[in-house]
Parts: C-alpha cells; structure tokens; sequence
C-alpha cells in the first residue's frame, strides 16, 4: 500500500505542477481557471488523503487495511478521469481559442433558467470533430466541457457549431431537471408514444428495445441541438455545420437521406432548420443570398420523407423513421420553449446587416454603427451572420479592391478570411465590453 500510495502522490504531484506551469506561461478563459482551481483542490486533498492514510496504517498495520485500500481504490478512479482533461484543457489556452464566441456562449446558456452559473470549458482533441463531454465525476459549478478539434481551435466560423455541442449539455439538464418544463414533459409523452407504436414481431425483446430506444433518444437530441445553436445563431450555424460536415466527408448527395444509430439524415436535419429559420424571420433575409450554401440548404431540405431510411444489418427499418417524425414538432416546442430571448434575432439583422457588411468592405470593425448622430451597437448574432453572408458572397469584392490580391488565389483567400473573422471577433469583444461598461452604470 505505500508503494500505490506513493505512486498516486507522485502522479497528482506531477499533474498539480502541469496546470500550475501552464498558468504561468498562458492565459485561460475564467471557466477554464475554475477547473484548474478545482484540480489544485483536489489534488491537496488527495495528497493528504493519502499520506494519512498511511501514516495510521503505519501506526497499526493490523488494523483497517482493507478500508483503506478501498479509500486509495476511489482516489485512483477520480484521477484517472481527471488525467484525460487535464493536457486538452492546458492546450485550450485564450491564443488557440475564439475567446469572444466562449464567453457569448457562456452568456446564452446563463439565460436559460437553472443555468445562470454555467460556464464552458474548452477541450481541444485530436479528432476532426465535435463533442460534449460529460466527465464521469463532474467538477463543481456547472461547468460544461465541450472537445474542439486542434487545428480549428483559433477559427470563428466553423466554431460556431461548438452551440450545437453546448445544446447536449443543456438537453441533458434538462433531463435531469426536478422541476421540468411542460414542454420537456410533453416531448418525453411524444417520444414514448413514437417508441410504442413503431414495434413488430421483429423488434420485441428486451435487448432491440432497449437499442431501440437508444437510437430514437439520438436522433431528438441531435435535432434539439441543431434547434437549439440555430435558435441562438440564426443561419450562420447551418452554414458552419454544413462546412464541416463537407470538410469530414458528410454532405455526399448519396447519403443525404440515410438516417444512422447515432443521427438522422442530413435531409431531416436540415429541413427542420429551414422550418426554424421561417419561423423564425431568418429565411426571408438569406434565401435570395448568391451562395451555394443556401441553394443546398433549400436543395436537401426539400427531400421527400419516403426517400428517408434508416437500415440495421441490412434491414430497412421504415418504423423508426415514421416514428421519429412524430416526435419533431415536440422538439420544436421545447427549443422554442427555453429560448424565448432569440425571438427577434432576425429583426436587428434586417435593419443592420448592409451597414456591417460596408463596414467590412471597408476593413472597419463594426462595433458600432453612426445611425443620425447616434452610435448604436450591432448585437453579436446580427455581426456574426452580417459576416458569414459576406464571406459567402463579398469576400472576392473586398480582395478585388487591393492590389496584389486574387479571390482564387488560396493563400490569399485564407489571409482575408482570417482577417474577416478577426474584424468580427473584435465586434463581438467590443459590444461585450460595452454591455458590461453599461450594466455597471
């Protein structure tokens, strides 16, 4: 026991050392400075667990040696959870992250009820892809730990999908709520109804029931979670996921309608984010954009439900699709449930969306705007999609005005591209510190 005991001292010695020196050589967003907060406590804590428990079993080695073991047993579990956060979260330093698009972020999840201490912690990993992660033993202040890919850490427009991430998180608080809504209640009334009637000879024992189940349970939450980023980010968050799942080899007109065990089809989701972007007012803004991004939008999303299908060891499986419909509307209800302050989104953008744009074209930041002798400030979702527009559409137009500058010269397309997203950025950081200047007043 005193060699397992000095070898669990050593490792949170070493990780406690980790996260005390990347500190001192980065600067973190203040929920990742909570979690690094947390595994300093907890490392004392179990550096004193330890050497206590020890020290008595030195004392009368006779006595409780099992108990003991047991305490070591549990250390040795949390820290080997901890282990797997710690290098991803150092590496998520402020220079490898948006930081304005966290901390707005953080800010909308504050607004849904029962969630106004929740912060983001960025992860970044290896994989090409997004995740929410939900740690085993969770670290204290309703952090939520959202997996950024590396290479994308420092980009604007392709984290904006880092909402549908953060829609997991709320979905499954949600879930897990005492007190739900009337609209939670009646989604899980809708999706139980769905997972009774879709069931045949075929799919009655309790194993295909329970995956079953499974599978209807992914597909709400996935379309929650596009609702949900959609909701908060207007159209830009379709045309994020559309360029990433372009970039992971997903948006392939073959499989647009093939629905997965963890997804639906690309076809369903789309269309349920062209119904929200109607009702929502954002559709009559974009759908005249010269951008393949809407015509696609417009294309999958007209896909007919009988071409949906979802198969299972090359089966057809029509059951689940024609289930999963039913349960939709709910799931709009509940998106539009928790998120009654992005109602009017559309209207700010409307009204500003040709000043932000002329403020590009003119490499201005546009933090505020002259309207009558009078500055107003953009809000952050009207500047975000003002930029994604321009980037779809006027990107060649600002490159044209330069000398030296080619729209189909790659290298210098990333240049004006990555400029674009700072000008934005530096609105959104802006019009931040202006909200926070005024509510101190």
């Amino acid at each position: 026991m005193i060699h397992e005991a000095t070898s669990l001292f050593r490792l949170v010695e070493s990780i406690d050392i980790f996260v005390a020196e990347h500190e001192n050589l980065f600067s973190y967003t203040e929920a990742t400075q909570a979690f690094f907060l947390h595994i300093h406590d907890q490392a004392a804590v179990t550096r004193n667990s330890v050497s206590d428990i020890i020290e008595k079993l030195a004392q009368a080695p006779e006595h409780a040696a099992p108990r003991y073991r047991r305490e070591l047993i549990i250390h040795k579990d949390r820290w080997r959870t901890l282990h797997t956060y710690i290098k991803p979260a150092t590496d998520a330093h402020t220079l490898n992250l948006p930081s304005p698009l966290i901390q707005m972020a953080t800010e909308d999840l504050r607004r849904i009820p029962g969630m106004e201490g929740t912060a983001v912690v960025v992860l970044l990993t290896p994989e090409l892809m997004y995740y929410h992660n939900t740690p085993q033993s969770r670290p204290p202040s309703q952090l939520a730990f959202v997996e950024v890919p590396y290479s994308q850490g420092p980009s604007f427009f392709t984290n904006l999908t880092i909402y549908h991430e953060l829609g997991h998180y709320v979905y499954d608080s949600l879930a897990d709520s005492y007190n739900q809504s009337t609209a939670f209640t009646a989604l899980v009334a809708a999706m139980s109804r769905a997972f009774d009637d879709m069931f045949d000879e075929s799919l009655k024992t309790p194993s295909t029931r329970t995956w079953a189940k499974r599978v209807l349970d992914a597909w709400t939450k996935e379309v929650f979670c596009d609702l949900f980023a959609l909701r908060h980010l207007g159209p830009a968050f379709s045309f994020a996921l559309i360029d990433m799942l372009s970039l992971i080899g997903l948006m392939e007109e073959e499989t647009e309608v093939k629905f997965d065990a963890e997804h639906p089809a690309t076809a369903l989701r789309l269309r349920e984010q062209l119904t929200r972007l109607r009702d929502d007012g954002w559709w009559a803004e974009v759908q005249d954009l010269p951008s393949e991004h809407v015509s696609l939008i417009a294309r999958v999303a007209g896909k007919s439900e009988s071409d949906y299908f979802f198969e299972f060891a090359e089966k057809r499986l029509p059951a689940f699709t024609e289930a999963f419909l039913t349960i939709v509307p709910f799931i709009h209800a509940l998106v539009s449930d928790v998120t009654p302050h992005c109602k009017s989104a559309a209207e700010d953008f409307s009204r500003r969306r040709l000043e932000i744009e002329d403020c590009f074209l003119h490499g201005v930041v546009p933090s505020k705007l002259l309207a009558e002798g009078e500055a107003s400030s953009p809000t952050q979702v009207s500047m975000i999609n003002a930029a994604y527009c321009f980037y779809l559409t006027l990107l060649p137009k600002l490159m044209d005005k330069l000398e030296g500058q080619e729209s189909y010269n790659l290298i210098h397309r990333k240049k004006w591209i990555e400029k674009l997203e700072a000008w934005t950025m530096k609105g959104i950081e802006d019009h931040q510190l202006l909200t926070a200047t005024a509510a101190t007043q």
